[in-house]
């Protein structure tokens, strides 16, 4: 039973984190269409910041960067929402498990 509540625990741990770089990535997914939304409205130059230091950037290239940067977070939170599901799966199973006196698997 200790055993079952450690594992427990675990996985609870795990979907903190989950849901910590989920919020994350959230946060990356609008700075991003903010800054799309304001490329869109951009006259003349384009600046990018790079390290440091900002450097003059062709406008195109700064919009495919930036959408490229999006379809990887969207992924990236895809994974995520499956590994979040699975986890409160299994999280439902165990305490139900636990409930019953450790009877169900």
């Amino acid at each position: 039973m200790e055993k079952d509540t450690e594992n427990y625990n675990l996985l609870q741990q795990q979907l903190q984190i989950l849901l910590i770089q989920k919020q994350q990535l959230k946060i990356q997914a609008e700075e991003i269409n903010h800054a799309l939304e304001e490329l869109e409205k951009a006259k003349g130059d384009v600046y990018r910041i790079v390290g440091p230091i900002l450097i003059q950037s062709d406008k195109d290239e700064v919009k495919k960067d930036l959408e490229d940067k999006k379809k990887l977070i969207e992924s990236r939170m895809a994974i995520l929402e499956r590994q979040e599901d699975r986890i409160s799966k299994n999280l439902e199973k165990m305490r139900r498990s636990m409930e019953s006196g450790g009877k169900e698997k």
